[in-house]
């Protein structure tokens, strides 16, 4: 069954059809207005050795430096971060909104990313800081617990400052989406379900002593009962 066959049976079964059609516009209108939109703001730190460190040895007894890059610190100052934690002392700061830290794909360096994202753009905004600043004070603890001398702390510099929050519309969009394509499922189920039921009732006999035909006449969408007496009559 091609497309336009599809379609004329769509169209012989309207009733059906059109509350469906109807009931998928207003799910669709729904979720578009009913679902808020999300703001992000991204910003980058990278990680820097102190300068005492070259002069100093073993890395000035700082064993996050230990592998001679500070890669490795970059991903467990992500995790740490991460972790349910920090999450509840970003609460206790004032940090509402959503927030992750992760070592960016082909890194280059020590970087960390820092997305914020909520459902204010003011929000998102204010937010930011308190991030970065919370992120340096984490770097700074993980080392102070390993005993690392204060001249010897890598520090956690800002490289790409907090981007103006922007609207995220894929989640929302996919949504749309989905109920629209699960609509027009539905229209097509119902539809040709609808045209099933009406062709078995009509290849059933009703009128005793008469036998039933189904003709589609040329040029009609609707399937039209004729006798066969009646069709001798007619010719």
């Amino acid at each position: 069954m091609d497309f336009a066959e599809a379609f004329r049976v769509i169209r012989r079964r309207w009733r059906v059809a059109l509350p469906v059609l109807a009931l998928t516009v207003i799910a669709v209108a729904v979720a578009y207005v009913g679902r808020p939109t999300k703001y992000q703001s991204m910003a980058q730190i990278s990680l820097i050795a102190n300068g005492v460190m070259a002069d100093q040895p073993v890395n000035g007894n700082n064993p996050y430096v230990a592998v001679s890059n500070l890669g490795p610190l970059a991903a467990i100052l992500a995790g740490d971060l991460s972790s349910d934690q920090a999450a509840q002392q970003l609460g206790e700061l004032g940090m509402t909104n959503g927030f992750t830290a992760a070592v960016p794909a082909f890194a280059a360096g020590p970087f960390v990313s820092l997305t914020v994202t909520g459902h204010s753009s003011s929000g998102v905004q204010d937010s930011m800081p308190i991030v970065i600043s919370f992120a340096q004070q984490r770097l700074r603890q993980l080392q102070e617990a390993d005993s690392v001398p204060t001249a010897a702390l890598i520090q956690a510099i800002v490289i790409s400052p907090p981007s103006r929050p922007r609207a995220v519309l894929k989640p929302k969009i996919e949504l749309v989406v989905g109920l629209a394509i699960a609509g027009l499922v539905l229209l097509v189920l119902l539809s040709f379900a609808a045209e099933g039921r009406a062709l078995r009732q009509a290849e059933s006999p009703q009128v005793p002593g008469n036998r039933r035909a189904i003709e589609l006449v040329h040029g009609s969408d609707e399937p039209t009962m004729v006798l066969d007496g009646q069709k001798e009559r007619n010719q």
